[in-house]
């Protein structure tokens, strides 16, 4: 799916999908399952620079119409082998439809030998508009081409089709089993079915026994809803999977990861090793820990595709010159952990404010209701803070003192903000909020009182925090950063 380039149209219609399906009752959270058996899936995506829903033959990042089947090797030797060896990947999901397997898989072909030889190759299959085939006879002769070249190769898979959402649950359903029909040589489990609409509905296709012993598929991107917290984005993806962790990859999941605009949002480079910096920050941190807690394999979008801000290489020079470059070692290692690699950052960040360009201290107090305080940057552990999830929110705990800042119920505008010792008030939640028009910026607003954690013009080391209605002042814009 493109991520970098959708027009504002496109995007609410993304929205309007994922909310149509949802009121059909498509989509129901259900317990998930006991640890998944497709974590061997360790995957990055290489795509078109046009995005895959091409109509016509796609060429992926470093291929052209001119290359050939020897030159197309050397070129997946390089972006494979580069893909790999930068981010640890075993697998590289690819994209066919008719034109290309019609017109071009001489060339194609060569491809996807090439990375057949280091690993596993996902062939998904993309309808260039309307979320179906637009001729099943050409569909048929695309699938007995593909299968009957790679139907035999252990490391070849197959998901039948890329976010089947021109489809009713029942055709889908019913196109799959015939799929599965004609193709009764493949083992089932190098099969691999979408769940229904852009991918987001699991359960309705795992819930159907004629399609038992296959895999499954489940997308889930930033556009898909608007969450702020890092627990919901994990709950959003899961109510996705339902009970079939143990069958499903995420053959789709990524963010942004150089500078870019979205909606009018400008990112810096996001730091995903810290919580709650944004919300495409909430987006990636929940959904890796979603997968990595289900034990799930999945497939970044995309490792490659020029151009494309959520890209996590960047590619430079062509044919045996071809060199990637890795753009965020946040990003990277927010998809390890994914995978069950590695801690994935930590929950210690600093607090600074956008106008006065202090951070937030606990300026030492050990006391219930000491007074939160702002100082220039320093060393010490009171101006780091601990960002623990609390469902929708946040509580955020200071690591000298051990209390938590706390709105205390001021609901008057220049109230002070103070620490208290850990409770389950709603004094000690915080929702953190995406800037307008710096993605980066955050700002901080207490679920008891309504008000906003403000630095008041307060310049002076040791000045107090405030809290203010909403003011969208810089005084309440925060960037949240790693604590070194």
């Amino acid at each position: 799916m493109h991520r970098s380039l959708l027009a504002g149209k496109a995007l609410t219609l993304m929205r309007l999908l994922a909310l149509l399906v949802l009121a059909a009752g498509l989509m129901t959270a259900v317990p998930e399952s006991a640890r998944a058996s497709t974590s061997q899936f360790k995957g990055v995506n290489w795509a078109d620079p046009r995005d895959n829903f091409v109509n016509g033959v796609l060429y992926l990042s470093g291929l052209s119409a001119s290359d050939t089947y020897a030159s197309a090797t050397v070129v997946a030797n390089q972006v494979v082998g580069q893909m790999y060896s930068i981010t640890g990947a075993n697998t590289v999901r690819m994209p066919i439809n008719e034109p290309t397997v019609a017109d071009f898989w001489g060339t194609y072909t060569g491809a996807i030998d090439a990375a057949l030889t280091k690993g596993k190759v996902i062939l998904a299959y993309w309808a260039h508009t309307g979320g179906r085939p637009p001729n099943m006879t050409a569909f048929n002769q695309m699938w007995d081409r593909v299968i009957s070249r790679y139907g035999s190769n252990p490391n070849a898979y197959f998901e039948v089709i890329n976010e089947p959402h021109g489809y009713s649950t029942t055709d889908l359903n019913n196109m799959y089993n015939t799929w599965l029909g004609r193709y009764s040589s493949v083992p089932r489990g190098r099969v691999i079915l979408d769940g229904a609409g852009l991918a987001q509905n699991v359960p309705a296709v795992g819930n159907d026994s004629r399609l038992n012993g296959t895999l499954l598929a489940v997308h889930d991107y930033s556009f898909f809803a608007g969450y702020e917290s890092e627990t919901q984005w994990a709950d959003h993806i899961g109510s996705y999977i339902g009970n079939f962790a143990s069958r499903t990859i995420a053959t789709e999941w990524g963010g942004a990861m150089s500078p870019g605009t979205k909606n009018g949002v400008y990112f810096d480079r996001v730091d995903y090793s810290v919580p709650s910096g944004s919300y495409m920050a909430d987006y990636i941190r929940g959904v890796s820990s979603k997968l990595r807690s289900l034990g799930m394999g999945s497939v970044y979008w995309p490792g490659l595709r020029d151009g494309d801000w959520y890209s996590l290489t960047t590619r430079t020079g062509s044919g045996a010159d071809t060199r990637l470059s890795l753009t965020n070692a946040s990003g990277l290692l927010r998809l390890h952990y994914a995978w069950g690699i590695g801690d994935g950052g930590t929950n210690v960040a600093k607090i600074r404010n956008v106008a006065t360009g202090l951070y937030v201290d606990g300026m030492g107090g050990t006391a219930n209701g000491s007074t939160a305080g702002q100082r220039a940057a320093g060393t010490g552990l009171e101006q780091q803070w601990i960002i623990e999830n609390a469902g929708a929110y946040v509580r955020i705990k200071n690591a000298a003192t051990g209390l938590y800042l706390d709105g205390a119920g001021n609901t008057s505008n220049g109230a002070n903000v103070s620490q208290w010792a850990s409770s389950t008030s709603n004094n000690q939640q915080w929702t953190v909020v995406t800037g307008a028009t710096n993605g980066n910026d955050v700002r901080i607003r207490n679920r008891a009182t309504g008000l906003y954690l403000d630095g008041m013009g307060r310049t002076t080391s040791g000045a107090n925090l405030g809290q203010w209605s909403d003011s969208n002042s810089n005084n309440q814009k925060w960037r949240i950063v790693p604590a070194n």
